[in-house]
C-alpha cells in the first residue's frame, strides 16, 4: 500500500552564496601574512588584508581564536599601542568590509598584550566607508596605572558600519567613538568589560 512506501532522501541544503567583492580575501587563523590572500592560502592578520585591500574589496574572517602577541602591534602613539589600525577609505559606492564569515566566529584574544605602562586598542578605525561585523574580541588589557583606558574598537572615521560585535571580558572599553559622523553601530554586545588597575 502507498502508506508503506519509503520516503526518498531529503536533500542537503546548497552551500551558502558568498557574496564577492572587487577582489575578496581571507584571513585565517591558520594563514600567513606571506601568502595572497586567497581562501586555500589566506592571511594571518587582519593588518595585512587592509594592506591589499582597495575600495570594493571584502575581507572574510575565518573561524577560530586569533591569539595576539605583543610582536603583532602596528603602531603606538603617547600611551596607545595598537593591534589592528584600519586607516585605509572605502568611498559612498565602494566600501571596504571585514565579515566574519557566514556561518563562523572570529574571537581575537588579546589577554597576552600587555606591554608596560600602556593603553591597548585591539580595532582603531581612522578610515571612513568601512564595516566590520560578526567579530569578537576578548581579554584586552591595560597596564598603565593612571587613566587605565584601553578599548576594543575605536572610531575616528565617518559613514562607518559596525555589526554584531561582541566585547566581553576585557580591561577595556567595548566602543569608543571619539570622531566622526555617520556612523552605525547594529547590534553589538559589551559585557563584563572593568579593570583591577
Amino acid at each position: 500500500p502507498a502508506c508503506n512506501r519509503a520516503r526518498p532522501p531529503i536533500p542537503p541544503p546548497p552551500p551558502p552564496t558568498i557574496p564577492q567583492g572587487l577582489h575578496t580575501y581571507y584571513v585565517a587563523t591558520t594563514g600567513s601574512d606571506t601568502n595572497s590572500g586567497t581562501l586555500t592560502a589566506p592571511f594571518l592578520t587582519v593588518q595585512r588584508a587592509q594592506t591589499a585591500a582597495v575600495a570594493g574589496d571584502i575581507i572574510y574572517i575565518r573561524g577560530g581564536n586569533y591569539v595576539m602577541q605583543e610582536s603583532q602591534i602596528v603602531k603606538n602613539d603617547n600611551t596607545y599601542d595598537y593591534l589592528t589600525y584600519l586607516d585605509k577609505s572605502g568611498n559612498s559606492s565602494a566600501r571596504i568590509q571585514y565579515l566574519a564569515y557566514p556561518g563562523e566566529k572570529p574571537v581575537f584574544d588579546c589577554s597576552n598584550v600587555k606591554p608596560a605602562g600602556r593603553r591597548i586598542t585591539a580595532f582603531f578605525v581612522k578610515g571612513s566607508y568601512i564595516t566590520l561585523k560578526g567579530i569578537t574580541v576578548t581579554g584586552v588589557q591595560v597596564t598603565i596605572t593612571t587613566h587605565t583606558q584601553s578599548e576594543c574598537f575605536r572610531n575616528e572615521g565617518s559613514y562607518n558600519i559596525y555589526e554584531g560585535l561582541t566585547m566581553h571580558d576585557n580591561k577595556a572599553n567595548g566602543f569608543y567613538l571619539t570622531r566622526g559622523g555617520n556612523n552605525l553601530i547594529l547590534n553589538c554586545d559589551a559585557y563584563n568589560n572593568w579593570d583591577d588597575v
